[in-house]
């Protein structure tokens, strides 16, 4: 059967993500000061829904990558993307403690709740891409490593037919539709900062399989754009 292909580090990683999933959720309602919040729930349930898409898709359909994914080999990733990590971890928690303080205990900022149907809307559709960026390529891994570099295969199909960097532009757009979605303005501060971070990403990622990879060179001759279709 398929489930058996998914190995330890592949369960590691599924477990790794959930994980951080139950961590958001306590750090958003401590921030907050009570569990009694319906736009904390209703986002934790759709990222919880997203996480549940995710895993049973690649299970299904690309459990290598799974397995992959959950290889966290911090010793041989590069030393931008160590940066990258560090500063995303804080800046994306950071985000969820900021709503739970701006929404519900101090009422610093506010979103009429009519909002968070484009909020999902905008999730939804961003969350799509990035499921079908998963599944189309079968060398997404978690992070840029000095031991992948030689054995890296290019992706051009699914999304990457259209831009070079579609899970950066997937998550870029689902953190865009988070303050929305949970009713903090005040949240876009950290946002801001993770949308540079992930274009910074793409900068460097971009240039270092430029270097490294002669396909990658050819690739980008087709695919031209790098995160917004016909514009960038």
């Amino acid at each position: 059967m398929v489930i058996k292909k998914v190995n330890n580090a592949g369960i590691r990683g599924i477990f790794r993500e959930f994980v951080i999933i139950i961590l958001s959720a306590l750090l958003l309602f401590i921030s907050a000061g009570t569990v009694h919040w319906i736009r904390g729930w209703i986002y934790i349930v759709i990222i919880l829904t997203y996480q549940i898409f995710y895993v049973l898709i690649l299970i299904i359909g690309n459990p290598d990558l799974l397995n992959e994914r959950g290889t966290l080999n911090w010793q041989a990733t590069k030393l931008h993307d160590k940066y990258f990590v560090v500063f995303y971890i804080i800046l994306s928690f950071l985000a969820v403690i900021i709503s739970g303080l701006d929404v519900v205990r101090f009422h610093w900022s506010s979103v009429p709740l009519m909002f968070i149907y484009p909020g999902i809307f905008m999730f939804s559709c961003f969350a799509l891409f990035a499921l079908w960026a998963y599944r189309s390529n079968s060398s997404f891994i978690l992070t840029h490593r000095e031991d992948k570099a030689d054995g890296l295969s290019i992706c051009t199909i699914g999304p990457y037919r259209y831009v070079r960097h579609p899970g950066y532009l997937s998550a870029i757009g689902s953190w865009l539709s988070f303050p929305v979605l949970i009713g903090s303005l005040l949240s876009l501060v950290p946002i801001i900062l993770i949308v540079i971070l992930l274009i910074l990403r793409t900068y460097y990622e971009d240039k270092t399989l430029m270097l490294e990879s002669i396909n990658y060179r050819e690739y980008s001759k087709v695919t031209k754009y790098r995160l917004i279709p016909y514009l960038w």
